[in-house]
């Protein structure tokens, strides 16, 4: 089997909430995504999909990734998609970097392996280890009362895993946590998601003052360094997020242990190839992980959803359903939601397929 053609599609998801606001005066509503088609000589499609969460969060931007691709596809052309460390390679010697855009690519060539074995990607990923996977839901930065509402709608939904976003000023953030834990209930697990906005001492005087409450801290400074500083002066488990772009990234934290958990994004590492080595050496290392990306629509969501899946429960602290998080869906037969759990089909590849009506062809590479 041989690539004969990647085909580049884009389109906008727009958040179904008011806003998306987090940390730096940062609020998004429209997200670009960009999908692709990996077609082979066998008449195999496979499918993949990446969706940076606004030009300033993440070292990529939706815009740069159909320019990048225009590097990447020739360079795998009339290759073999399910060779897949050959297909990073060849990706590697075209273009340096920009592992987002790499992952697009990547996720496809895991959906035509699924498919060419007539196995769901999980099975290939390791088997189905968490057949219901817990899902977290995101509480944009909004005033109290409706960060408030928000809890209260995701708990009547059956959420129990809340990430709620903060990066106000350390006094404002003590405050409305301290007014949220009004309302928090025994068995909801809270990341409190900073997205690097504060210095050291703020980050050592949020924690101490909020001692007495059940959270974790993700990613509170903006450097690794400060957040390895910050873990060792509070009591707070610290889930580290932007700091980890490799395997290199994770396994200097491990080495000094810097972290108790951490947000494993699929695109960020460029992909399911690399994204499950990580998720093995932190499985081995005892490190609980949130297994996600950072935006998307269905495909997105099947591709970090079979990894999730294929993840020991003791070793998954969430996931999420980023498809419902947006007002229109790109594909059929995302993952289904009910009670604050996600379950994926037993379909082979990734078990789904675009609407191509709400996408905008770019470019074909052949």
């Amino acid at each position: 089997m041989r690539i004969e053609s990647i085909a580049v599609y884009t389109a906008d998801l727009t958040y179904a909430g008011k806003a998306y606001a987090f940390a730096g005066g940062r609020s998004h509503r429209v997200f670009t995504s960009t999908v692709v088609v990996v077609t082979t000589d066998t008449g195999l499609h496979g499918y993949g999909e990446v969706c940076p969460c606004g030009p300033n969060y993440m070292a990529a931007f939706s815009e740069g990734v159909p320019s990048c691709l225009s590097m990447l596809a020739p360079s795998v052309i009339g290759e073999d998609p399910t060779h897949l460390t050959r297909i990073h390679e060849c990706m590697d010697q075209a273009l340096t970097g920009h592992a987002v855009a790499k992952a697009a690519i990547d996720i496809a060539c895991w959906d035509l392996l699924g498919k060419h074995a007539g196995l769901p990607v999980y099975v290939l990923l390791g088997g189905l280890l968490s057949p219901s996977m817990p899902l977290h839901r995101n509480v944009p930065l909004a005033e109290s009362d409706e960060m408030e509402e928000s809890l209260r709608q995701f708990r009547s939904e059956g959420f129990r895993r809340i990430q709620i976003k903060l990066g106000r000023s350390v006094e404002e953030d003590i405050d409305l946590v301290r007014a949220l834990s009004k309302v928090k209930h025994a068995d909801e697990l809270w990341m409190c998601d900073i997205n690097r906005a504060w210095r050291q001492d703020e980050a050592v005087r949020f924690s101490r003052a909020l001692e007495d409450l059940e959270i974790y801290l993700e990613q509170p400074c903006y450097s690794y360094e400060e957040c390895l500083s910050v873990r060792r002066r509070i009591r707070h488990p610290v889930k580290l997020d932007e700091s980890l772009n490799s395997l290199a990234d994770v396994q200097r934290a491990l080495r000094d242990d810097a972290m108790d958990a951490m947000a494993l994004k699929v695109s960020r590492v460029g992909g399911l190839t690399p994204s499950r080595i990580i998720r093995d050496v932190c499985v081995d290392a005892g490190i609980a992980m949130t297994i996600e990306d950072a935006w998307g629509s269905g495909i997105a969501t099947a591709a970090y959803a079979h990894l999730a899946a294929s993840t020991p429960a003791k070793a998954l602290l969430t996931t999420t359903d980023l498809h419902n998080y947006n007002t229109s869906q790109l594909a059929t037969g995302a993952p289904v939601v009910s009670s604050g759990q996600m379950t994926l089909s037993d379909r082979p590849g990734l078990g789904v397929v675009p609407d191509f009506e709400q996408l905008t062809l770019l470019d074909v590479y052949e």
